[in-house]
């Protein structure tokens, strides 16, 4: 009777140390599975990161870090790049290393990628996003018109309550005067302070004490230039080293006069004998 209860006991543990083996190795807790369990929370990415914004200079663009899984907490770092028309040949931007980028003037024509690299305590991945529209350039006023040179003319509705109207130049014809008969030319151009030359702005001119025929006030074309043809009066005066001013103002009609966007210049034209 007391043998076969020793033999029972014997049994059992080597039976609980065969299922416990077996048991462990079905679930798989080994030292290499371990590893291999660590190793899955690293960082990885199963949504690619992508880019909103419009794709302009002076636009602002911003990078999704698309998802991704791992061990909290997730660290994200950017990097943008500069890339050809067909989003290869990409070249890393140094400063560029925000979530946000403001498309600059070498951008344009060029396409834009951003690199995700997510870290945490497992580990380091690291996603690219897809290449974005060309870059294109930026956005000018409304009515904006590309004029053979390169300069933009918009009309003077486009011009902000903030900026204001200059009388960019003004130039005589003949400088300087020499006779009373011989009419004065004057050829004036407009632009806005943010260099748009403006057309339909009106402009006023005259002289200073008045000493030409004074002619009405007219519109800049679509190069932002007016011209203007005064006849010199008796009392013009024609002697060396002097000089006749003239009084310009360039103005949007219908602004109030105190609080529109109105420029002023006072220029001067040379006599001599």
């Amino acid at each position: 009777m007391s043998i076969r209860t020793q033999k029972r006991k014997v049994a059992a543990p080597i039976a609980f140390v065969i299922f416990a083996l077996g048991a462990s190795a079905i679930l798989g807790l080994g030292a290499t599975s371990i590893t291999a369990a660590q190793s899955q929370y690293a960082p990885k990415n199963t949504t690619p990161p992508t880019i909103s914004g419009t794709a302009r200079q002076n636009e602002t663009l911003t990078a999704n870090v698309g998802v991704w899984t791992g061990d909290q907490p997730l660290v994200f770092e950017f990097v943008w790049q500069r890339c050809n028309a067909g989003g290869q040949n990409c070249v890393q931007l140094s400063n560029a290393t925000q979530q946000s980028y403001v498309v600059v003037k070498a951008d344009v024509d060029q396409t834009m990628r951003v690199r995700v690299t997510s870290r945490n305590s497992q580990g380091t991945a690291e996603a690219t996003s897809s290449q974005t529209a060309k870059v294109a350039a930026p956005a000018g006023p409304s009515g904006a018109i590309q004029l053979p040179g390169g300069l933009i003319s918009i009309p003077v509705a486009s011009v902000p309550a903030d900026q204001r109207l200059i009388v960019e130049s003004v130039g005589f014809v003949p400088n300087p005067v020499r006779s009373r008969s011989t009419p004065i030319t004057a050829t004036i151009r407009i632009k806005d302070t943010r260099g748009y030359v403006v057309r339909d702005a009106t402009v006023f001119f005259r002289s200073t004490p008045i000493v030409t025929t004074e002619a009405p006030e007219a519109r800049t074309g679509q190069d932002g230039i007016i011209r203007y043809t005064v006849n010199p009066k008796s009392n013009f005066p024609i002697r060396n080293g002097y000089n006749v001013q003239f009084f310009v103002k360039a103005y949007r009609q219908g602004d109030n006069p105190l609080a529109g966007v109105a420029g002023y210049r006072l220029v001067q034209v040379a006599t001599a004998r």
